[in-house]
C-alpha cells in the first residue's frame, strides 16, 4: 500500500495560493484518493493555518472556516469526506452539460472496513436539485439504488443515468449512502452547469432581459474599480456605484407590463492585499519572524469564509426610483462558489476562486416601469453609501 505523506491545497498553482477556499480542491483530492485502491492513507497539511500557509481546516487562532458543504448536500460535513464507507460521485467537481441530455455519472465505492460474511446491503439515495437562471431553487428528481458493500472494496460500480433539467441553471447531484435502517454513512455530491435549455420566461408570461455585468455605463468608486474573469464579475471597493442603461425591448408593449423585478447576485467587496496599489514589498523573511505578512497578498488568494465578516449594503434604483436596500453580510468564498471555481482559467493561477454573492430580488413597480418605457431605456443604479463603504461585487 501507498501512503501520501503530505498533501495540501498550496501546490499545483504558480507561487502557491495564499489564503483561499481549501474545500474545493480538498473535495477533489479526497475523491481521487478513494479511487486508488493502493492508497491506504494521507496526511493533510495544515490542520490549522500556520504563519506561511492558510489552507488549514481552522484559522491560526482556531476559529472556524465555513465550507458550505451542507447547503449543497443536506447534512454534509467534513466528516463525510473522511468516512470509512465512501462513494466518489462524478469525475469532476463541475461539468458543463446540455439541458435535457442523458449523462452517465461514474461512481466509485471505497470501503475501508472489515465486513463479515458475504457483504452488507446499503442504499444510495440520490437527489438532483439546484437553481434555475433566476436563482429559484428546484428539485428535479429523487431516487434510490441498492448496493452491496464488501470488506476493503475499492472499485467502480454501475454509473448513474441522470437526465438533466430542460432549463439552463446549476444542478447538484447529491447522494447519501445509508444502512437499511436509515442511518447515513456518508454524503457526497457533484455539480453540473446546465446550458442550452429553454428560457425561464417561456410559458410563465415573463420577459427576461439579461445584463452583462461588465456593460455598466458609469462607475465611480472611492477606492478602486476593476473586473475579473473577463468581466463575469465586476468589483467596486469603498463607496460608490455602478449604473446600467438597458434599452427597453422594442417589441414589449408597456401597457402589457404589470410589474417587474430586478434580480442580481451580489456581495460586499473587500480590497485585499493583492489588489492594493503602491503597497511595498514584504520586508525580510517572514518564515523567520521578520517583516510583515498579509495572507491576501498572494495573487491567487481570496480569503475563505470565516467568522470575521466584511459587511456592506447596496441601494438599488430603477428609473430613478428606490426599489430596495439590501444588506450584504460578507465577501464570501467557499465551496458554494461553484461558478467562480468553474470559470477559473486553468493556467496555474486563481482569479477570486470560490467567491460568490447573495441572491437579491427587488420588486419594480408600475411607476418606474412606465418611466423607463417612456425613456426607452431602463436605468439601474447600484449604490453603496459612504456610511458603510463595504464595496460591491
Amino acid at each position: 500500500p501507498n501512503f501520501n505523506s503530505e498533501c495540501g491545497n498550496v501546490w499545483g498553482y504558480k507561487g502557491s495560493t495564499g489564503d483561499v477556499d481549501w474545500s474545493w480542491d480538498y473535495h477533489r483530492m479526497m475523491d481521487a484518493f478513494r479511487r486508488h485502491p493502493a492508497i491506504c492513507g494521507w496526511l493533510y497539511t495544515e490542520h490549522h493555518d500556520v504563519i506561511n500557509e492558510w489552507n488549514g481546516y481552522w484559522r491560526y487562532d482556531r476559529s472556524e472556516k465555513f465550507t458550505g458543504l451542507e447547503e449543497l448536500a443536506a447534512g454534509m460535513t467534513l466528516r463525510d469526506l473522511h468516512a470509512p464507507y465512501y462513494l466518489a460521485v462524478g469525475d469532476a467537481p463541475c461539468r458543463e452539460v446540455e439541458a435535457s441530455s442523458a449523462v452517465k455519472v461514474p461512481l466509485w465505492a471505497s470501503i475501508m472496513a472489515e465486513i463479515p460474511g458475504r457483504g452488507r446491503r446499503l442504499i444510495m439515495r440520490a437527489t438532483l436539485h439546484g437553481w434555475d437562471t433566476l436563482g429559484r431553487p428546484r428539485v428535479w428528481r429523487t431516487w434510490a439504488k441498492d448496493l452491496r458493500a464488501t470488506s476493503w472494496m475499492s472499485q467502480a460500480i454501475e454509473p448513474l443515468d441522470v437526465v438533466m433539467p430542460d432549463r439552463s441553471g446549476l444542478a447538484v447531484l447529491a447522494i447519501a449512502l445509508e444502512e437499511p435502517t436509515g442511518l447515513v454513512l456518508q454524503r457526497n455530491f457533484t455539480t453540473f452547469l446546465v446550458t442550452g435549455g429553454r428560457d425561464v420566461g417561456e410559458k410563465e408570461r415573463l420577459r427576461l432581459v439579461r445584463i452583462d455585468p461588465k456593460s455598466f455605463a458609469r462607475a465611480e468608486w472611492s477606492v478602486k474599480q476593476w473586473n475579473v474573469l473577463g468581466g463575469l464579475k465586476v468589483n467596486g471597493a469603498g463607496a460608490g456605484f455602478f449604473e446600467y442603461r438597458v434599452p427597453w425591448p422594442e417589441d414589449l408593449d408597456p401597457a402589457a407590463v404589470t410589474g417587474g423585478a430586478f434580480v442580481i447576485e451580489a456581495s460586499a467587496k473587500q480590497l485585499f492585499g493583492k489588489d492594493r496599489e503602491g503597497v511595498p514589498e514584504i520586508a525580510g523573511d517572514f518564515m523567520r519572524g521578520k517583516g510583515t505578512h498579509d495572507p491576501s497578498r498572494n495573487p491567487n488568494s481570496y480569503p475563505m469564509t470565516d467568522t470575521d465578516t466584511y459587511p456592506s449594503a447596496v441601494a438599488i434604483r430603477v428609473a430613478g426610483q428606490a426599489v430596495g436596500t439590501f444588506d450584504l453580510p460578507d465577501d464570501p468564498a467557499d465551496h458554494r462558489g461553484i461558478l467562480s471555481w468553474h470559470a477559473q482559467p486553468q493556467d496555474g493561477t486563481l482569479k477570486e476562486a470560490g467567491s460568490y454573492g447573495y441572491l437579491l430580488r427587488a420588486a419594480v413597480g408600475p411607476a418606474a416601469l412606465k418611466r423607463a418605457a417612456k425613456a426607452k431605456e431602463i436605468v439601474i443604479r447600484l449604490e453603496v453609501d459612504s456610511s458603510l463603504p463595504g464595496g460591491l461585487a
